[in-house]
């Protein structure tokens, strides 16, 4: 990837699915530090080591998957109960700022410095999408949606490896 930006054909690199370990080392001689780490981030996996890591790097931070469980129950790798959005305290902030779950949930991850990805394919459900960024949440709503951390993992290649291809390849321990 170096070679590319060194030949000009792209400007920066980015990594993703890096944990901290995995991260030091890359640190350790890479001669052009990448831009952005993507990781898997939600209420459920908030990642604040991993973060405060790629902090000290100054590398910015994009999170996949930022409302968690959705994507991942039609792959039968979430169960319907699993849903961040039904979670007393994102509903109470819902409630309080009249908007939607999924709203305070993308917040969420902006408002902690992340950038976030929904996957949606539906316009009303853009639009919504779009609508964060003229409304807070208070440090308690930011603190109670934090305190959801239960470092669950929805996306996990080593599964996608098993599952798909027959081949045992973790990259999570």
């Amino acid at each position: 990837m170096e070679g590319l930006v060194e030949a000009g054909l792209v400007k920066e690199i980015g990594v993703c699915n890096y944990n901290s370990g995995l991260l030091h080392d890359l640190m350790a001689y890479a001669s052009i530090k990448p831009a952005m780490l993507q990781i898997e981030s939600h209420p459920y996996l908030t990642q604040e080591r991993l973060l405060r890591a790629a902090a000290q790097y100054e590398l910015a931070v994009t999170a996949f998957s930022p409302l968690g469980a959705l994507s991942y129950v039609e792959l039968n790798m979430a169960d319907n109960g699993e849903s961040v959005l039904k979670q007393a305290v994102v509903q109470a902030a819902a409630d309080r700022l009249d908007r939607t779950p999924a709203q305070v949930v993308l917040r969420w991850g902006i408002q902690r410095g992340t950038a976030v990805i929904p996957k949606t394919s539906q316009p009303e459900r853009l639009k919504e999408n779009k609508a964060l960024f003229d409304f807070d949440l208070t440090d308690e709503e930011m603190s109670s949606i934090s305190a959801l951390n239960c470092h669950r993992r929805f996306n996990d290649p080593g599964h996608f490896c098993e599952e798909a291809f027959d081949c045992f390849y973790p990259i999570y321990d």
